[in-house]
């Protein structure tokens, strides 16, 4: 599991990440990054109903990104906060794979790794 104080929690923060991110995407992925005043980077997950109306899929995809960040924190440069979101697909599954290759692409576009 994401350490708690990577996670980013606050309806405010989501919004002001929203608002003031830049956007960078790869494949299905897509990320705002916003730099923030703490020395810990921070990551939330937004997978709406537009992605899959099932909750079983929309949590089983936020699970895989919670581990895909929770293993590859230490890399992430220090100081940022960021939203993590899907894409509406036509693909049924998104094997771990696909979805780590897509996350960690955005991330170095970002600049972040």
């Amino acid at each position: 599991m994401l350490p708690r104080k990577n996670r980013l929690l606050e309806t405010k923060d989501f919004e002001m990440i929203n608002r003031t991110g830049n956007f960078f995407s790869f494949g299905e992925v897509f990320l705002k990054v916003r730099r923030n005043n703490s020395e810990e980077t921070r990551v939330g997950f937004s997978i709406g109903i537009k992605f899959s109306p099932k909750a079983v899929e929309r949590n089983r995809v936020k699970r895989q990104l919670r581990e895909i960040f929770r293993k590859n924190i230490e890399k992430l440069k220090k100081g940022n906060d960021m939203m993590v979101s899907l894409r509406k697909s036509n693909q049924k599954e998104f094997s771990q794979d696909i979805l780590e290759r897509d996350t960690l692409e955005a991330l170095k576009k970002a600049k972040l790794i």
